[in-house]
């Protein structure tokens, strides 16, 4: 039983990072022939106490996730502290993985999703030399996948009993 944490699939500043994440999410469990509920699901403004309350909501569901998927590492610190408010042993009771592997992810053992910001930047600057350099008019937008990396640390264990 796995649940997703995220960002508002609409939200002011246009970034539709969350959107594909939790896209990606719903690829992976369909994939895998799971199910998920739409209680699993769960949007909020990008906050670590925004998290902790949206970790309540589904700790609270009569079949509550044993494993909570988050857009990013802030979130997952919020549902750390969420399940952690609730007594809920991390990783015996709720296995918990976030996304960007900031500082504070490897402080407190979060399993995250590394994302090669050098190498994005990098190639961010690498397409936007191109582009001025390109004759009018400019080349059509592109969208680039960079490899990801699992790190594995101590806030994922397979689901309780």
């Amino acid at each position: 039983r796995i649940a997703f944490v995220g960002d508002p699939s609409v939200n002011p500043y246009g970034f539709d990072s969350s959107v594909d994440r939790c896209a990606g999410f719903r690829r992976a469990m369909a994939k895998a022939g799971l199910e998920i509920p739409t209680a699993y699901i769960k949007e909020g403004p990008h906050a670590r106490h925004v998290a902790h309350r949206l970790t309540a909501e589904l700790l609270s569901l009569e079949h509550p996730p044993t494993a909570v998927v988050t857009a990013s590492d802030t979130q997952a610190l919020g549902v750390l502290d969420g399940a952690n408010n609730l007594g809920v042993s991390v990783p015996l009771g709720l296995s918990v993985i976030g996304f960007d592997d900031i500082e504070a992810a490897e402080y407190v053992g979060l399993t995250t999703v590394r994302q090669p910001l050098s190498l994005s930047g990098a190639r961010g600057a690498e397409l936007l030399l191109e582009a001025i350099s390109a004759p009018y008019p400019l080349p059509a937008p592109i969208a680039e996948q960079l490899p990801l990396e699992l790190i594995v640390r101590k806030s994922t264990a397979p689901p309780p009993k």
